[in-house]
């Protein structure tokens, strides 16, 4: 892996080396294009970012490529070798297909860095964990997470069962594979620490009752600092994830329906992207002082 100083940067502020190894990897081919790419402004990274997504029709993977490109930067401002960051307020412009926005969505690998977070109090950290992980992994929604019991997930199958509710269909998620050893874990151990009383809830809130849906908007909230330019909430969380599956993972219209709980499948096929609307994206970016 090339590029050691910057690699040295993302280990110094807690990337995960599955991140490291990705962003290095999508950053070293514009240092090999571009030998002035340190002193890149504005509209040099703009036409750079151009033609290096040409031949690439994945939305999410291209807002990767540009969150490297701003870590990168970020790197070169740390180490003195740059006083100002050309892309911070980069973005891709909305598009708008059958009310749904495709800028914005996460990719996998980003939703994946609140799961890195260090907390004070271990019950915390697991906690929070089990609850991020139901929104990254299962696209859940809030209210389904704070009406999830304990009796609910079955770690002998590896499954999780979601009640039906007035706006999505019951149904049976797998569960990823880095949730089995995390939910062993707290449901033996540290769920107990917080529990206060009798309660059949998964996750637990702060004062030992049934997490309610202002706690998970709050933890949301404090992970902004990840994405300061771009709107995470629980809703776009979910957006993303339903996205991923249908245009990265490329499961299964049908598929993709079951496992969000959509009632119709015209709900789920507002989230499948085409070609046109990739190119429209690249063309149609957002300048910071436009």
């Amino acid at each position: 892996m090339h590029l050691p100083a910057f690699e040295n940067y993302l280990h110094r502020n807690g990337f995960v080396s599955d991140t490291i190894k990705t962003y290095v990897s999508l950053v070293l081919p514009f240092t090999i294009a571009y030998e002035n790419l340190k002193d890149f402004t504005f509209k040099q990274v703009n036409q750079a970012m151009g033609e290096s997504l040409k031949s690439h029709q994945s939305q999410q993977y291209k807002n990767t490529i540009l969150c490297a490109l701003k870590k990168y930067y970020d790197y070169l401002i740390e180490s003195g070798q740059r006083n100002d960051h050309p892309c911070r307020t980069m973005r891709f412009k909305a598009i708008r297909k059958k009310g749904v926005i495709h800028n914005d969505f996460f990719t996998s690998l980003e939703l994946e860095l609140m799961m890195q977070r260090e907390e004070r109090y271990p019950a915390v950290k697991e906690r929070n964990q089990v609850l991020v992980s139901l929104l990254i992994y299962q696209g859940l929604k809030v209210k389904e997470i704070c009406d999830l019991k304990v009796t609910q997930v079955n770690l002998d199958e590896g499954k999780i069962y979601i009640k039906e509710t007035k706006s999505t269909m019951r149904r049976h998620l797998e569960l990823h594979p880095k949730q089995y050893r995390l939910f062993d874990k707290y449901m033996n151990q540290f769920r107990k620490e917080l529990l206060k009383g009798t309660n059949e809830s998964l996750v637990i809130g702060m004062r030992g009752g049934s997490i309610t849906r202002d706690d998970v908007r709050y933890l949301i909230e404090t992970f902004r600092g990840l994405f300061p330019d771009r709107q995470l909430s629980p809703d776009t969380i979910r957006m993303s994830v339903v996205s991923n599956w249908l245009n990265d993972k490329r499961f299964p219209l049908d598929q993709v329906q079951l496992m969000a709980g959509h009632r119709n499948i015209s709900t789920t096929a507002k989230y499948r992207q085409s070609p046109t609307d990739d190119k429209r994206a690249i063309i149609n970016r957002v300048h910071p002082l436009g």
